[in-house]
């Protein structure tokens, strides 16, 4: 028997099925597996090669990333931490921003989206986020390192556009997916994400030079997997190609096992979106027809919600706080978590952020502080979960 069919039979025997839809749920998860035997015999084929670093699998799962996305070139490297550091650095090394340079971060965001803009040497300016979609969105005459928060796209005019695209994959504007958008983006591939290779991430762009000082940045910085490699050869031809350095860079290469799960789990990303996205329309209808204290954030016009969790914001006069709701929640089997990091700035880790400022009053984003929240969200759960979250919350009201 040869080894794929030996794979296969051992993945239908004893692996899980392929992620299908809950239709009678009595929990609420904030995540689901997301991968079925497609990815788990490629990946066990990938260990049984013996070739376990970034490799042919890697490089297939970049490409159908790019397509998907809608971009000339994807580079995968091991989170979407890793991408966010791995591009501002690249944008540095290819001379379109300073080192120094002052960017705009929303304040409500992701921990290492804020970290990322100072390791790499630039100057985060924290601003207030759009009340309607815990997103940035106006103009701005700084580079802005837009996220798109929970899936709902950040809608902004700016000269250099980067985007944190980590929670909303297939999210779109006016058609066009985030990570297209701008002049480069950042996903991640993390456990809990519309699709997963366990740990990963992946930077998108259109810009060739942008893309190969990605390639050299996540990987030593040599020039191996360049497009221009020959280009720095002939340049340098009395050092040894196979160690020959572009720039300063890191070790943040995907493993081969995270690329054999990603090739897969791209065929599956369109579907995951659209029943997210249903899901995401369906639950705020529901939530608002309770006439409760507390907020939903529909989808905004023009505009594809990927529904990355399910946000929500208790009114100010609610009489119940975020804390109390939130642990009511969990006794009822519906995990809980705080919007991303809430308000960044007034985190204990961002007094360490060297040479971070505020712009402005941060009114949204202490409001999702102290009365912010999310539960889950997922390709497998239906109106059933909906249906839920909406009974839980209607019994705490009424306690």
């Amino acid at each position: 028997m040869d080894r794929n069919r030996a794979i296969l039979e051992i993945v239908e025997q004893y692996g899980p099925k392929d992620p299908t839809l809950i239709d009678a749920p009595t929990t609420l998860p904030l995540a689901l597996p997301s991968f079925g035997q497609a990815e788990i015999a490629e990946a066990m084929d990938a260990l049984l090669s013996g070739w376990l670093t970034m490799g042919n699998r890697v490089f297939e799962f970049e490409r159908r990333w790019a397509e998907y996305i809608g971009v000339k070139e994807s580079i995968a490297v091991n989170s979407g931490s890793s991408a966010l550091l791995v591009m501002l650095s690249a944008m540095i090394e290819c001379d379109y921003l300073k080192r120094g340079q002052e960017v705009i971060v929303p304040a409500v965001g992701w921990s290492t989206s804020l970290f990322s803009v100072a390791q790499a040497g630039l100057t985060p300016v924290l601003v207030d986020v759009d009340p309607n979609t815990l997103s940035l969105s106006g103009s701005f005459e700084e580079p802005v390192l837009a996220i798109h928060m929970l899936g709902n796209p950040a809608q902004v005019e700016t000269p250099w556009l980067l985007e944190d695209s980590c929670g909303a994959h297939g999210a779109e504007i006016n058609g066009q997916k985030t990570g297209s958008i701008g002049t480069c983006g950042a996903f991640s591939f993390f456990f809990s994400h519309h699709i997963t290779t366990g740990e990963g991430g992946a930077i998108t762009t259109n810009d060739p030079q942008l893309a190969d000082a990605c390639r050299s940045i996540r990987a030593h910085g040599w020039v191996r997997e360049r497009n221009d490699r020959q280009k720095w050869e002939a340049a340098h031809p009395h050092i040894d190609p196979r160690f020959l350095f572009a720039s300063m860079g890191y070790n943040l290469r995907m493993t081969e096992i995270s690329g054999a799960i990603g090739m897969h789990q791209v065929d599956r990303i369109e579907g995951f979106v659209e029943q997210r996205r249903a899901n995401h329309q369906a639950w705020c209808q529901m939530v608002e027809a309770l006439s409760l204290p507390l907020r939903v954030y529909p989808e905004a016009p023009n505009t594809r919600h990927a529904g990355f969790a399910f946000p929500m914001m208790l009114n100010v006069d609610s009489p119940i706080g975020r804390a109390d709701l939130c642990a009511e929640l969990e006794k009822r089997n519906i995990q809980t978590r705080p919007i991303s990091g809430a308000n960044l700035a007034i985190q204990p880790a961002f007094s360490k952020v060297p040479n971070t400022k505020i712009r402005g009053e941060l009114t949204v984003a202490t409001a999702v502080q102290e009365r912010g929240f999310f539960v889950g969200q997922s390709h497998a759960f239906t109106v059933g979960h909906g249906e839920l979250l909406c009974r839980a919350l209607t019994e705490i009201f009424a306690q």
